[in-house]
């Protein structure tokens, strides 16, 4: 049994119908909502995974062999307002999940970000020292450091950027879509650099750690490392869009309430070598969000 602890996120979306396809293991999926998944191999729990009580009482239930926690509180200037939820979802649930795991004796994969880092010399690759900058990257460091350090057979997953195809949730690539639809002008950063990723990428790389049973820091980003503005306008110019409507704009005009880190980006060295994967660019992944949208 593998549990996936918010599944009603787009990582989840991506990484359930991979499972699915590539275990023989059934699935827990527990999420705040319902979810559309259909499969003789899902069980579902739909529950608020703050509640302690009723988190446990599911997991033990289902006494999985891995948990794989893809719940976050993402919002970077949220988390840096609203710092006890922050901390509750990005720190205290990999606590409990982490000591839910030694309990039933599983596997925990954990996943974080590149934000741990203060983007003075990205990308990073696993070995670099961790140094936020903002309250979101610390409290993802948090869990990293509870998960890393409360099982010997935890992962902690790290990524950036993330896009792909869901409506549900925009992403990136589908913020900029939309505002090109809308023919409304779109101000994006010129000194932030990331290597995006393509989110099934990123579920592919979850999926083997699981069956390989692999452990420790893997970072899971893409082929290419540019700013979000080059990656806006290599948006439009693939779709066709009008890229006029892109404008640059620095970090510092932005004024958000949390500082960002400007040279960020990861180096997935051990995703390439230990799990054998290559990871796509930008023009690969578009054309997978292009065939994904046209198939839809």
């Amino acid at each position: 049994m593998i549990t996936i602890v918010g599944a009603g996120s787009s990582l989840a979306g991506a990484l359930i119908p991979l499972l699915i396809d590539e275990t023989d293991e059934p699935l827990h999926l527990i999420s705040g909502r319902a979810l559309p998944f259909e499969d003789e191999k899902i069980q579902t729990s739909i529950i608020d995974v703050l509640d302690k009580n009723a988190l446990k009482t599911s997991i033990m239930e289902a006494m999985p062999n891995t948990i794989i926690n893809c719940a976050a509180m993402t919002s970077v200037d949220r988390c840096e307002t609203e710092r006890n939820m922050a901390w509750s979802v990005n720190v205290t649930l990999v606590e409990n999940l982490t000591r839910m795991a030694r309990i039933v004796d599983a596997r925990i994969v954990q996943v974080s970000t590149d934000y741990v880092f203060d983007g003075l010399k990205g990308p990073y690759a696993e070995g670099a020292i961790a140094n936020p900058i903002n309250y979101y990257g610390k409290s993802k460091l948090a869990g990293e450091i509870v998960c890393l350090s409360g099982s010997n057979a935890a992962a902690v997953v790290r990524t950036n950027v993330l896009y792909g195809t869901s409506k549900e949730r925009p992403d990136f690539v589908r913020w900029v879509l939309d505002a090109l639809d809308a023919g409304t002008p779109v101000r994006v950063v010129n000194d932030q650099y990331s290597n995006p990723t393509y989110i099934e990428d990123l579920a592919d790389a979850i999926s083997r750690i699981v069956m390989r049973k692999r452990s420790g820091l893997f970072h899971v980003g893409g082929a290419d490392y540019v700013s979000r503005f080059d990656f806006a306008v290599k948006i439009a110019e693939f779709f066709k869009g009008d890229v006029s409507l892109i404008r640059a704009v620095t970090t510092a005009e932005l004024g958000q309430a949390a500082r960002r880190p400007l040279r960020g980006g990861l180096v997935p060295l051990k995703t390439e070598t230990d799990l054998k994967m290559k990871m796509r660019g930008i023009e690969s992944g578009l054309s997978s969000v292009r065939h994904a949208m046209l198939s839809k």
